[in-house]
């Protein structure tokens, strides 16, 4: 697969394929996708292992556990793809929209930003690939055998 101005480790690569192909099935993920690919800006993709996945917006790095999946205060599954998904959000957007949405706190998301994607991207995606939609930013991780699973 081609990543244009995304770098990744070569020992993530199948992970994010993976996770990659999966997202692709949603037109707005395979957008943001496409939109970091070919972004001016260069971003990177590194691998965490303890399921702290986070956008750093002052490095352009996409923190994200392929293994650690997410059980949603209501008790529903997202995969781990869905989470790369939603920092590939974070990091897509304008990087001012990003700054302002993010300090702007919301009771049930934490912030803004949280909502936007959230409510967003993330729930359009996760209809498409027939997983769980938050109404909130919390819920607990858990272990998956690989990116695609819940």
């Amino acid at each position: 697969m081609r990543y244009g101005s995304l770098t990744i480790p070569a020992a993530a690569r199948s992970a994010v394929d993976a996770a990659f192909a999966y997202l692709a099935r949603d037109p707005v993920e395979r957008s943001l996708i496409a939109r970091l690919e070919h972004s001016r800006t260069p971003h990177r993709i590194v691998i965490d292992h303890r399921g702290d996945d986070a956008y750093l917006p002052w490095s352009h790095t996409i923190r994200w556990d392929p293994y650690s999946a997410l059980r949603t205060s209501s008790g529903g599954r997202q995969s781990p793809a869905l989470g790369l998904g939603h920092e590939l959000d974070h990091a897509a957007v304008n990087a001012r929209t990003y700054d302002r949405l993010q300090e702007r706190p919301d009771l049930r998301y934490d912030s803004a930003e949280e909502r936007r994607v959230i409510i967003g991207s993330e729930r359009h995606a996760a209809h498409t690939l027939h997983e769980s939609t938050r109404d909130d930013h919390a819920g607990r991780l858990y272990r998956v055998a690989g990116p695609t699973l819940r």
